[in-house]
């Protein structure tokens, strides 16, 4: 071990060896609840040198409010993309600190208590670092450096293994890595030097000169795919080589809202790490998602444990005002009941301060769940599988993915709506096992189904297993072009006539129509509004039941001089 970095944490080299070792069971298979606390101000501006920041960040203190609150293990804020918060050698030490070391009191603390502690590390918008090495920005396809944002493919890969390096010689027991995207949004990257050189290298041609969505395109979604994963996977490999004893995950962004945009596909970006860390919030995702977030993590990473961030926190991350403690409840127990073990994220006030209140909910929080224990980590019951597919997300939804989010939230809000037990069922990892652990398997508006899903429905079908079809399912070929023929019309038993241009399209029922078992409390020769995309198919085998009404138009709309955002009424 390095010298310097042994007299930088200042501790025995028994307690490094024991906070290393992962003696027994690893910490996050039992865990159910725990904390992660961290400072509020650094992305205000507070790298500008206030000395108030942080002064009150203590990690003694913090490992010991959150024992007492029943957390059982605390994920304490090691590095950001401004500061470190311990005597770092690699970024600047927050000023307000002086003389203290968080990591270090932390990991006393921990011991003390016997509370696994796991340090938090930033990786993506590392300010300090880019303002140091500004040829490590991410760069857009005309060249330009994307504010805040590093490519993965540069050098900051050793940078990042130095930080690591020095967190690990304090004889954590964890790290939670934050997070690896590639962006929310446009400009979108990376068309640096070094990404350059990969691509030709692999494909022998230059890249693409923008989101062409063409072939050079899906080469580079591959690229900016496999980057995010193989900088993972180094990570994870080097924390391996370091110390074997300690815990990896990474903050997954696989889930909807997140797009290709982001650089991450469901499975590909959950499995390089010792579990997968998703986070939920009201604010941010909504309250259905709040399950929904879980069951996907769970397909992604089958086996193994899922953790999931919530807040206290009102209205984001960084709100310092405190929820009622029924709607932590609602929020914790969902995540529970899904499989999840959870971690409450308390951000601090600017000067580190922690708020009474918020850990008085908390603890109650936690000691009833304690209490409950054996009541979670149970399999879920699930009577519908809800089919989500990475590659109509990215190349049918392309720069709105809303397209076909739209259509998988729609089907998941349904089956909450009608308390139907659902699981998901993601496109990278389905198999026939997985199908045959549901009766019903539903494909809601995956406009691209290759020939080996194909092949597995039908299978699914041939063994006795039920499929739901709807919208445009299967009918985009791989690169997001409309096909002349479904992929699904043998499964259909119909031939595809057109897919309608309007989303506000009817359905009606004649009187008498169809079997009981589907139209039992439907009203007939009544139009009900079904928005959203719809096909019109030509029965060859199956039975037809209803019939599709397409909108209205006024004169117009008919001329492009209105717009057809709101329903109009059932037409032919």
């Amino acid at each position: 071990m390095d010298d310097r970095l042994v007299t930088l944490c200042g501790l025995p080299m028994a307690m490094l060896a024991a906070g290393a070792a992962g003696l027994g069971t690893p910490w996050y298979q039992q865990a159910l609840v725990g904390m992660e606390v961290g400072p509020t101000g650094a992305q205000f501006g507070a790298e500008g040198g206030d000395p108030l920041y942080a002064a009150r960040f203590n990690g003694s203190e913090i490992v010991r409010r959150c024992r007492e609150a029943g957390s059982e293990y605390v994920v304490v804020w090691a590095r950001d993309g401004v500061y470190a918060y311990y005597d770092s050698a690699v970024q600047p030490k927050a000023p307000g600190l002086r003389e203290r070391d968080v990591l270090r009191e932390a990991v006393r603390e921990g011991r003390r208590l016997g509370m696994p502690i796991i340090a938090y590390c930033v990786l993506q918008y590392p300010t300090t670092a880019l303002a140091e090495h500004p040829e490590w920005a991410m760069r857009d396809a005309d060249g330009k450096p994307i504010p805040d944002r590093v490519c993965f493919n540069s050098p900051y890969r050793e940078h990042v293994k130095d930080l690591l390096k020095e967190m690990l010689a304090y004889g954590i027991d964890g790290f939670h890595l934050d997070m690896v995207d590639q962006g929310f949004g446009p400009p979108h990257g990376c068309w640096c030097d070094h990404c350059a050189r990969l691509y030709e290298a692999r494909y022998g041609a230059a890249m693409p000169t923008g989101v062409t969505w063409d072939e050079s395109w899906n080469r580079m979604l591959e690229l900016r795919y496999e980057t995010s994963a193989g900088f993972e996977r180094e990570l994870t490999q080097f924390i391996r080589s370091e110390a074997p004893g300690v815990t990896v995950d990474y903050n997954y962004h696989g889930n909807p809202p997140f797009s290709w945009e982001v650089g991450q596909r469901p499975v590909q970006h959950a499995v390089n790490g010792d579990f997968v860390t998703g986070e939920t919030g009201i604010w941010g995702f909504s309250a259905l998602t709040t399950g929904l977030n879980v069951e996907i993590y769970r397909a992604a990473t089958p086996g193994r444990p899922v953790q999931v961030a919530m807040q206290r926190g009102v209205r984001m991350y960084h709100d310092q005002t405190t929820r009622p403690l029924a709607d932590m409840q609602w929020e914790l127990y969902t995540l529970l009941a899904h499989g999840a073990f959870v971690t409450m994220v308390d951000k601090t006030a600017y000067d580190g301060w922690l708020d009474p209140v918020a850990y008085e909910r908390i603890g109650e929080l936690f000691a009833e769940a304690r209490r409950r224990r054996d009541e979670f980590g149970h399999a879920p019951v699930a009577d519908v599988a809800l089919w989500f597919s990475d590659r109509s997300r990215d190349w049918y939804g392309r720069q709105d993915p809303s397209r076909y989010f739209a259509g998988f939230l729609g089907a998941h809000k349904a089956m909450t709506y009608e308390h139907l037990p659902w699981s998901v069922v993601l496109e990278e990892n389905a198999s026939l096992a997985t199908l045959k652990q549901t009766p019903v398997v539903l494909l809601p508006n995956a406009a691209i189904v290759g020939e080996a899903t194909v092949r597995l429905l039908s299978d699914y079908v041939t063994g006795g297993g039920n499929l739901i079809v709807t919208g445009i399912s299967g009918c985009f070929d791989h690169m997001g072009q409309p096909r002349p023929h479904s992929a699904l019309e043998n499964l259909i038993g119909g031939r595809l006539v057109r897919p309608l241009e309007s989303r506000d399209n009817h359905v009606r029922f004649a009187r008498g129509q169809g079997p009981e078992a589907l139209t039992a409390g439907l009203r007939p020769d009544w139009p009900f509004l079904v928005e959203g995309p719809a096909v019109v198919y030509e029965a060859t085998e199956a039975t037809a039941i209803g019939e599709l009404l397409a909108p209205h138009r006024t004169v117009r709309q008919i001329q492009g001089l209105e717009a057809t955002d709101w329903p109009m009424s059932a037409g032919e």
